[in-house]
């Protein structure tokens, strides 16, 4: 399926969601006094992601299947500028994410190791499910625990066309913590910052007004101002993510 099939899917379910509460994954809260003794995390490969640019409720989709595929190449040219943007400013959610995350649970007193890669090789076929948490696990010795998580949507949204929907940085992380063992689940939650497409996360943070742009142009105006929203926001989970643990 090519990227412009890929975005009118993705647009056509989130318009979805705004009708309809759509549930997030289970969640299982860390039970500390059964589990006190885990100190050491290994986290596991994550799904690959890509920043991108998304509209609730874009003009073009109320007029059918043509006009969600126009909609969808519109939303598709914002993303390579958006790429185009965060690239020139170093932007690398995956070791921002590292950065944040690790200090934070090392904070809270574990002992955290990262893979070399930390981005699954497409090679692996890994096994996922849509959250991009994997469908299962196998033993490690590295950790006490092993940490899957991965990013849902990563970059701007706006809830609507108009200039009091503005577009915000918009991250969704769902997280699973297993045993050693790969069978004991430990933990299960999912994190949204700017919960624009109404899902039922268990935990949000509402976005910093200071990164809020009323027209895509603005956004594209604001050079690494844009990468600095985003990596504010992956931090803001970071630390929710930690304190969970």
């Amino acid at each position: 399926m090519n990227r412009a099939a890929w975005r009118l899917v993705f647009l056509l379910t989130a318009m979805l969601s705004l009708t309809a509460c759509v549930s997030a994954p289970p969640r299982q809260t860390f039970n500390r006094e059964a589990y006190g003794d885990v100190k050491s995390i290994v986290v596991l490969p994550m799904r690959d992601s890509k920043p991108g640019v998304m509209m609730m409720n874009h003009p073009g989709a109320q007029f059918g299947l043509i006009g969600a595929l126009v909609a969808a190449a519109n939303m598709a040219g914002k993303d390579d500028k958006l790429t185009d943007q965060l690239s020139k400013a170093g932007f690398d959610e995956n070791q921002i994410l590292r950065q944040a995350l690790g200090s934070a649970l090392e904070r809270r007193g574990y002992a955290v190791s990262w893979p070399a890669d930390l981005v699954d090789k497409a090679a692996n076929k890994t096994a996922r499910e849509n959250t991009g948490l994997r469908k299962s696990y196998s033993p490690n010795s590295e950790g006490q625990a092993q940490l899957d998580i991965n990013f849902g949507f990563l970059g701007y949204a706006a809830a609507g066309a108009s200039d009091k929907q503005p577009y915000r940085p918009t991250v969704m992380i769902t997280t699973r913590l297993v045993g050693a063992d790969g069978k004991t689940f430990l933990f299960r939650d999912s994190f949204a910052y700017h919960n624009v497409f109404n899902q039922n996360y268990a935990i949000v943070v509402e976005p910093d007004p200071q990164y809020s742009y009323p027209d895509f142009d603005d956004l594209d105006a604001a050079d690494d101002a844009s990468a600095q929203g985003l990596k504010l926001a992956i931090e803001a989970l970071a630390d929710k993510i930690a304190a969970q643990l």
